[in-house]
């Protein structure tokens, strides 16, 4: 998944290292070996979200002789707004928070000595927007399933590096609502929150306190019982902040942006005929454009890719999958095997719950059972 959305700066490459070597040779000493002309610049990978993990990458061998012997032949430093971000000073990994949400970060990568003032600078990330759900709850950017028992008992299975870690409790009593979500961070404080709504319509938030556990209720909503499906897509129209989607029996599908505060700006329309889909997962971005994406199975099991424009939109749809009316829930948390691409997990028959590995452009790259018995839980997200 790319970062990346905006204009790259540019290379800049000055004289400095070519009059170093001209001196060498008029002093009869050997030059130092030179790097190649206009490297092209690092790339950023990474989510534009807090609590992602940005990564940089560049070709070392462009910058080849610029250690004049001693290396190392680079440096390399971030920028958040064009400023340099002192608070980030390692390298090739940034980790973003609070403080870099609604900025832009860059990556620079700047020769050493004799080739001191060649600098490239990576393109700049889009802003910077709330964390989304796929970061789990626990402050580890880790994929951590939340599954609700028949008993209202709420587990986390948290899998990290590939494993399971042990199960914990972290909640009781949720069998009073019908219906409960993640919307990643929903009232601005870094962590991720759980909504829950219950028979009456009242719509509850549980703020998460970045360590598993959660704090409240409180109430952010009445008469969500004319809507027959909630969805968290995370930050669906580039504010900044997450968002809700929510079908009501009609099939019309509405946007209610969060304000970033644990309420609500105005809603919108984002769609129609989505009653002729029975089960809508919010992956977020899917196709590796930085725009959230939606994913959502017909009647006849087909599963479909619609794919989010960044502005409370769509940028049109295309079928991803066949035969998964099979299937008894299917939902997505985030990144199941660590790839960096975001999955979809599902529970068959027989109580399997089943990978399905993004592949980071829209499609697959394999599956597999990653786990047996979840057939009892009344609820996964």
């Amino acid at each position: 998944m790319s970062a990346l959305s905006r204009p790259a700066f540019g290379v800049r490459r000055a004289l400095a290292g070519i009059a170093a070597a001209v001196v060498a040779m008029a002093t009869f000493a050997p030059a130092p070996a030179m790097a190649t002309m206009d490297p092209e610049p690092p790339v950023i990978t990474g989510a534009p979200y807090v609590g992602s993990t940005l990564t940089v990458s560049w070709d070392p061998y462009a910058y080849k002789g610029c250690g004049a012997g001693a290396g190392p032949d680079t440096r390399i430093y971030w920028t958040r707004d064009g400023e340099v971000a002192t608070d980030h000073p390692t390298w090739p990994n940034y980790v973003l928070g609070e403080e870099d949400r609604g900025k832009t970060i860059a990556a620079h990568l700047v020769a050493n000595y004799p080739c001191e003032n060649m600098e490239v600078a990576s393109e700049e990330t889009a802003p910077i927007s709330a964390s989304h759900r796929p970061s789990g709850f626990t402050s580890r950017s880790a994929f951590e399933l939340l599954a609700r028992r028949s008993d209202g008992a709420l587990m986390m299975y948290p899998r990290i590096n590939n494993t399971w870690e042990p199960a914990r409790t972290v909640g009781v009593g949720w069998n009073i609502f019908p219906t409960v979500l993640s919307p990643g961070d929903f009232d601005g404080d870094g962590n991720n929150d759980v909504l829950g709504r219950d028979s009456a319509g009242g719509l509850y938030l549980y703020s998460g306190d970045g360590a598993g556990g959660w704090t409240g209720p409180r109430k952010v909503g009445t008469g969500w019982n004319i809507f027959t499906a909630l969805v968290s897509p995370g930050d669906f129209n580039s504010d900044g902040t997450n968002d809700v989607l929510a079908r009501d029996a009609n099939g019309v599908l509405y946007l209610y942006p969060g304000d970033g505060h644990g309420g609500w700006l105005p809603r919108s329309v984002a769609g129609q005929g989505w009653n002729a889909l029975n089960t809508i997962i919010t992956p977020g971005d899917f196709d590796g454009d930085t725009n959230v994406d939606v994913l959502a199975r017909d009647s006849a099991g087909s599963l479909k890719l619609y794919r989010g424009n960044g502005a409370g939109g769509w940028n049109g749809m295309s079928v991803v999958g066949q035969g998964w009316s099979g299937l008894s829930k299917i939902g997505s948390a985030g990144d199941i095997n660590g790839d960096g691409n975001f999955d979809v997990f599902a529970v068959d028959g027989s109580g399997q719950l089943k990978a399905y590995y993004g592949n980071g452009k829209g499609g697959w790259n394999g599956s597999g059972v990653v786990g047996w018995g979840w057939g009892g839980f009344t609820d996964l997200f």
